[in-house]
């Protein structure tokens, strides 16, 4: 297997935990907003710290500024407010489902808007991994329709991240270079919207404060690298296909730590979608 792709892998499998770590934060009270700026700014001095360590410039173009501020907010906030929203509706694991649907915008958008040719290996991949995810809707969804709304949303913004870095020549910088700079411009948006709405709350439970942390030291310093290097070797439709074991990650630690329900659809999708990417590691070899 690639190292493109062991990144990927290992990126999904942190990342599926972060849901159970979010719910238990919100149990201390902590909400969507507020774990979203501290998501961002907990680990920003430790970034500094090792761009000053490694003096590595801290200089962007005019460009690059700007295209960072595009990616802070539009692909770093916006999805991760909206799929922190919907866990306030519906169980963790739905909502990573459903926050799945950006492999497949990703996919079709590189078809549509950059004509990138797709092997019918890597379409029935990428069929077979949609299948697979929608089968765990399966579980009750309750009408919880914010949460469904909000977790798809969260899908479509995170789709634009991806497709961004890697067609933007951002996923060429220096990656902590990049991660200090999006996850600066992601904080300073989330701490404004949050003023606005009235929706920054720092009354928080010790064991919320430490889940927010580790959710911010695992996020930023485990699984945003390894993705953005998964993007960077493979491109923009390969590591919307890989990611797709964050689902069954975040299914199983749902079950596991928080008592979700897991039916025998959801173990049938989750065989479909390790199918589909062993397609795409099958297509390579």
């Amino acid at each position: 297997m690639s190292k493109g792709k062991i990144c990927l892998i290992l990126s999904a499998f942190v990342y599926g935990i972060l849901p159970v770590l979010a719910k238990l934060s919100y149990s201390g009270g902590a909400n969507s907003i507020t774990l979203t700026f501290l998501r961002a700014a907990m680990t920003l001095p430790v970034l500094f710290f090792l761009l000053k360590a490694e003096k590595k410039s801290l200089k962007l173009t005019k460009r690059q500024l700007i295209q960072v501020i595009i990616l802070g907010v539009f692909g770093g906030a916006l999805p991760i407010i909206l799929l922190y929203i919907s866990y306030d509706f519906i169980p963790a694991g739905l909502a990573t489902t459903l926050h799945f649907i950006y492999p497949l915008v990703i996919v079709f958008a590189d078809a549509l808007l950059y004509h990138e040719k797709m092997s019918k290996l890597k379409l029935l991949a990428v069929v077979l991994v949609t299948i697979g995810i929608f089968m765990f809707a399966d579980i009750n969804m309750g009408g919880a329709h914010i949460g469904i709304a909000a977790a798809l949303l969260s899908g479509i913004f995170y789709s634009f991240f991806v497709i961004y870095i890697d067609r933007s020549g951002l996923g060429d910088m220096d990656y902590i270079k990049l991660t200090f700079y999006m996850l600066l411009i992601m904080s300073a948006a989330t701490l404004s919207f949050g003023v606005v709405v009235h929706g920054i709350n720092f009354d928080m439970s010790a064991r919320s404060w430490w889940m927010a942390l580790i959710i911010s030291a695992l996020s930023t310093l485990i699984a945003l690298p390894l993705f953005q290097a998964g993007v960077r070797y493979e491109g923009a439709s390969t590591a919307g296909i890989m990611s797709a074991f964050e689902p069954v990650t975040s299914i199983a630690a749902g079950a596991l730590f928080l008592g979700e329900y897991v039916g025998l659809m959801q173990i049938f999708g989750a065989a479909i979608i390790i199918l589909g990417i062993g397609l795409v590691e099958y297509e390579r070899g």
